[in-house]
């Protein structure tokens, strides 16, 4: 005898509030201008999202209006304001507080949307990224030179010589994420002990004077 039962109905898709829908798309843009960069047009970019046009254009009246918003949620929401405290913690030695930063920014950035978004964001438009490197030098790199040139009894203003060579210490994090993620090279996973090591090549040998 053959079964005659109804076939099982599949479960609707739970109705999106405004609110979810728009992070949705937000989410779903940032992966697709990680993978195909900002250039993408607005039809793959829907596509992608899994929405039309229309809907697209009804959340964000441009695709620059949804760069900024993807760019706000995964570069400046992800600043930390304990990294400010963490190194202005001068209870703590200076090579301790780089290292918990660094530990914390690590985890932040080294990650595959991160790195090729910020990527792409500076081949497409410089200026987004200016905001956030803004961020680095003033509230990261100057006030820690600023520290050791206090400690040596030297005006607070860093150089610009030690203004570059710390740029080549932080950023040397970035370019691990560079490697891996861009040009497909393996890294090494051994992190706590890079960081280590390379906070204390920076404090014996940068040349604050």
């Amino acid at each position: 005898m053959q079964d005659t039962a109804p076939p099982a109905r599949r479960p609707r898709a739970r109705h999106l509030s405004a609110h979810e829908r728009e992070a949705q798309i937000v989410a779903r843009a940032a992966e697709c201008f990680s993978e195909q960069g900002f250039s993408v047009s607005t039809r793959d970019l829907a596509t992608h999202i899994g929405i039309t046009q229309p809907l697209l254009f009804r959340y964000f009246p441009s695709k620059e209006a949804l760069i900024n918003r993807v760019f706000e949620e995964r570069f400046f929401s992800s600043w930390n304001p304990l990294w400010e405290t963490w190194i202005s913690d001068t209870a703590q030695p200076l090579e301790q507080r780089l290292f918990i930063y660094l530990k914390d920014y690590t985890q932040t950035i080294l990650r595959n949307d991160w790195i090729r978004l910020f990527v792409f964001a500076a081949l497409e438009d410089p200026t987004l990224n200016k905001r956030y490197i803004s961020l680095l030098q003033e509230r990261i790199f100057r006030p820690i030179l600023t520290e050791l040139r206090t400690a040596r009894d030297l005006p607070p203003a860093p150089t610009a010589l030690e203004m570059e060579l710390f740029w080549g210490f932080h950023s040397s994090f970035f370019y691990m994420g560079f490697r891996r993620w861009i040009y497909q090279l393996d890294v090494p996973d051994f992190l706590d002990d890079i960081i280590r090591a390379r906070i204390a090549m920076l404090l014996s040998g940068l040349p604050v004077s």
